[in-house]
Formats: C-alpha cells, structure tokens, sequence
C-alpha cells in the first residue's frame, strides 16, 4: 500500500508544480523585447510553434545546401496567443537547380517566378511559367475560404528557412516558410525533387490550434506565349487538362463556365502547346478544382485564363505539382502517368511513340533537328519504297486501261443502275481487267493496301512533329525555329509546287475535268498550312521530294520493262 501512495504523492505535487507555474505567467507576464535585443525566436528551419508556444523541429534540407537563413522578428506570447514568428523584411528567396530557378517573395510566400533553364524564350532568357496579375491571383497562393484571412496571409512576412537553396543534380531540396500571429499560425514547405520539375507541396494554416482546410493555387493560365507563337497554326491558349475515369479530357479556358471540380482523377492543371502544369492530388484519384478567371487582354479587352486548385484538408497532406515540359521521355520516367498529357494519339501513338526515339536518336548523329527531320523522312521513305513501288505500278495499268473503261461507262451511261442490262457492263468490264492481267474483284484493295499501310506511319511522324518539344527553338538554314512559321514562306511554296509536280507525273485513270479540279489542290493546301510549323512543312515537303524521286525511277522501271515486253513481241512475230 506504500508504494501506491508514493505515485499519488508524485503526481500530487507535479500538478501543483504546474499550477503554480500556469498561475505566475498569468499574473506576472514577460516585458516586451526591447528594439535592440530581440527574444530569441524559433530557429529557420524548424517547424511552426504549437499552440504552447514550443516549437518542434523539422527536418533538414536534404540533397541541398543553403545560405546562412534571414535575422526572424518574434515578440513573446500572450495569454491565449501564439508567439508571433515573422520576418524584419521583404525579401527575395530562390531555389536554384540545373533545370529550374524558382523565386518567392517572403510577403505572403507567393511565388513570383518560376524559370525553365532547358527552355528559352525570345529573347534568350529562360522560359517563364508564371504570369503576374496585378491585384490578381498568383501561382502557390492559398486560399483558406475566410477572404480577410486570405488577405493577411498574402500580406504577411513570412519567415523562410533560408534566403538561397541549391537543387543537386541528385536529391532532394527543401524550402519552407512559417508565420503566426495572434491565433493564426501558417505554414507552406515546398520539396523539389531533381531535376526539378515536381515539388511536392505541404501546406497548414491553423487557428486558434485547429486546421483549416485550404486550396493551394496554380494559375491564372501558364507561361507568357509571344505573338509569333499565337500565330502559329495549331496553337492554343492554356487550357484546363485532367486525366479522369474518361481519360485525358481538354477545356478551352472560355468554356468552362464557372469553377468545375474534377473528381477521380490521376492529375489535374492547365496546359499550353509545349509544357504543362499539374497537381496531382494527395490521394489518387483525387480531386482538382478548375476555373476561369478574366485577366488583362490587349487593347483593354479581357481574355479568360485557367486556375487550378488542389484542396488540403490537413497540414500532414501533401500534393505533387509538376512545372515543366511536355516531354514524353521526361514524363515517362515520373509516376502519375503525366506522359499522358502529351497528344501522341490513342491509335497511332504506339507509332508515334518510337518515332519521336528515333528522330532524337537521329539528332545525336547529325546535330540539328531541320536536318534530322530530313534525315529521318528519307528513311521512312525508302522502308516504305516497295509499298509505294506497287501502289505506283498498279496507279500505271490502272491508267492505261481507263480509256477503253470510259468507253464502256459511256455505252452504258443511260442504263438505270437497276436495269438488268447494268450485269453487261460488269461483264464487259471484268473482261477487260483480265485482258490487262488484272482481278477487277480484288482490284480495290490491290491499289489501296499499300496507301494503307503506309499512311499510319506518315501520320505518326506528321503527329510527332506537333508535339515534339525539341523543335521548340530549333533553327534550320533560314528558320530560327522550327516550331514557329516559316517566316520567309519559302517550305510552304516549295511544298505546294512539289505537289503539282507529283500529280504532273502521277499516272491516274481521272477524266480531264477531274485532272483539272485537281491541280488546284496545291494552292489549296499552300494557303491552309502557310502558318504551319516550318518543321511540318519541312517534312512535308521532303516527303514529297521523295516521292518524286521514287516515282520517276518506277516509272522508268516500267517504261524499261514495257520496252522489252515489246521487243520480245516483236522477235515472235
């Protein structure tokens, strides 16, 4: 019974200890700091104080290295408020790695700048993800849903763990920024890993100790597109992407209508041309939040741009956002099947796929991309040369007997197609294939297999020239970039005269008429693809030079062989 009465004794006077404790900070409250010596403040780096004021710690920055953290600003605690934990100043903090420099400003711990050093603009300098509205939303803001609460956190100075970090081209690296006042504390920490692109985002905002639920932005819109890019054919502005339970969906910024809540879904974010921004949410699938909002247009005129929100119910909850590329080697090597959100295609992307391999494979041996493209449509064309060969064969005997089918058609061209008289015809005609060693039942598929077979593949390479981000700044002779429109228009003309030339030397079983409406197909496709990439119309017209290529050596072949079918008929007789 001793022995029990001694823990009652313990804990008896611990309580008391306490009590007493609790009850002199009540009554005799600490002074103010003075304005020369400042309370000791918790430590850069560490998380945010409890509720008691205690700060726990955090850990450290792992795979980075960082400069000595900034001087913190702290007043002592007051009876049922937090220690205040703020910066003395605005500042600048950046993040600094081989592909990516990112900065903040420590008001708020908004983003101001987030910079692809693979990339580059115009200009030359880095590409730029974020666009700054002023008065507007800006990328990381967080939204609590109190709007004077949001207002203090975008106003606060918030303390970061340090002014300067640096990404190794392996790690990770860590950067984190803290605030309290009164009975509000938040908290946002931000780990990047390499090369950069994903970061994987923690945010808690607490009041009076309990977690407010928040939404941390993306947006408006990604990137500052220039108007050479706008011109270009094919161009889009950044739009809302998701990949759901329907597969990757596409909302044009203007139609969305309001905010839309995607559920279910792998990731979410917005979108332009050639890189991409995406949450990806803390529990997959999850939820992303999209919506438009009205940014400053030209001439005073409002265009509508792409927020995308992820939702954090707690400071424990992490969602991954990626800034970057739409590469689809970089992609495929994250999780999250973010490769999906490059446009490859669903049939013809196994196609397209090794293809966009095989043109970077190129690269490496001929050290630009205007001549890998070349490079690259020569050898497609000479593995689809046999295929071509019969196609051009067939399109010859097709020609030669056309005349005598007319002739045909022509007798039978005021029979009603359901008179009986119409099966002369098919007879008539069926013996004509025959007298040219042609098969009328098997004909049509004879003369179509081999564009069959070889469309897919001239696709696939046209689709892989669209999306391939490589060309992105790649200049060829007179093209600064590839990308871009040509802006001398020579690749379009010359790609409309290789046109005509083809169809001059194409044998074909069309009347005069037809042969006429045809000839101005050229000019038709000169003036629909004039602000096409130069990089398509490159292609498109070594293609075409190809084929003429090949159909004069065909033509000659046959030419050859009729030639001696004719001698040897002459020997006979």
């Amino acid at each position: 019974m001793e022995e029990p009465s001694q823990e009652r004794r313990l804990l008896l006077a611990v309580a008391l200890s306490l009590l007493v404790l609790t009850a002199y900070q009540f009554l005799f409250p600490s002074p103010p700091p003075t304005a020369g010596r400042p309370r000791a403040s918790p430590r850069p780096g560490s998380s945010l104080p409890t509720a008691g004021g205690t700060p726990s710690p955090s850990p450290a920055l792992a795979g980075g290295s960082n400069t000595s953290s900034p001087a913190p600003r702290a007043s002592a605690s007051t009876a049922g408020a937090l220690t205040a934990v703020a910066d003395e100043r605005e500042r600048r903090v950046e993040i600094q790695g081989d592909e990516v420099g990112v900065a903040f400003s420590n008001r708020g711990a908004r983003l101001v700048s987030w910079q692809l050093k693979r990339f580059h603009d115009a200009t030359g300098r880095p590409e730029e993800m974020v666009q700054t509205i002023p008065g507007g939303p800006r990328a990381l803001d967080v939204e609590t849903g109190d709007a004077d609460l949001d207002g203090r956190l975008r106003e606060a100075l918030f303390l970061p763990s340090a002014e300067a970090v640096t990404l190794g081209s392996s790690g990770e690296a860590r950067l984190g920024f803290r605030w309290a006042e009164g009975d509000v504390e938040a908290e946002k920490v931000l780990r990047f890993r390499s090369p950069g692109y994903l970061a994987a985002v923690q945010v808690g905002v607490k009041r009076a100790g309990r977690d407010l639920p928040v939404k941390v932005l993306w947006g408006p819109g990604l990137g500052n597109p220039t108007a050479a890019e706008m011109e270009v054919q094919g161009y889009h502005a950044p739009q809302a992407v998701s990949d759901g339970p329907r597969g990757v969906e596409r909302v044009l910024a203007d139609k969305l209508g309001g905010p839309r809540v995607v559920s279910d879904v792998r990731w979410a974010g917005v979108e332009s041309t050639h890189f991409a921004a995406l949450w990806i949410p803390s529990a997959v699938p999850g939820t992303v939040e999209l919506r438009p909002v009205e940014t400053p247009g030209e001439e005073g005129r409002k265009k509508t741009a792409v927020v995308a929100a992820a939702p954090l119910a707690t400071a424990s909850e992490t969602a991954t956002l990626f800034v970057g590329p739409k590469d689809y080697t970089l992609l495929s090597r994250l999780d999250h099947d973010l490769a999906r959100v490059v446009p490859v295609g669903e049939w013809i992307g196994p196609i397209v796929v090794p293809l966009m391999a095989l043109l970077r494979w190129v690269h490496t041996w001929v050290g630009n991309y205007g001549w890998s493209i070349v490079v690259l449509t020569v050898f497609i064309n000479v593995a689809m040369s046999p295929l071509r060969h019969y196609s051009i064969a067939n399109g010859v005997k097709m020609a030669r007997l056309s005349p005598e089918m007319r002739v045909i058609q022509e007798r039978y061209r005021k029979v009603p197609a359901l008179d009986p008289r119409r099966q002369e015809m098919q007879k008539e005609i069926g013996a004509l294939y025959e007298r040219h060693g042609m098969n009328m039942s098997t004909q049509m598929l004879v003369g179509c297999l081999p564009l069959l077979l070889t469309m897919p593949f001239l696709i696939a390479f046209y689709r892989v020239l669209q999306v391939a981000i490589e060309l992105r700044g790649a200049s060829f002779l007179w093209i600064p970039d590839l990308s871009q429109r040509d802006p001398l228009f020579v690749t379009p003309v010359l790609m409309g005269l290789s046109m005509f030339v083809m169809q001059r030397m194409t044998p074909t079983a069309m009347d005069p008429a037809q042969q006429r409406i045809m000839m101005i197909m050229p000019v038709v496709l000169v003036v629909m693809f004039h602000a096409a990439p130069a990089g398509l119309n490159l292609y498109w017209l070594s293609s075409n030079l190809c084929s003429i290529v090949q159909q004069a050596v065909t033509l000659r072949i046959i030419a050859s062989h009729d030639e001696r079918a004719t001698r040897k008929e002459r020997r006979r007789s």
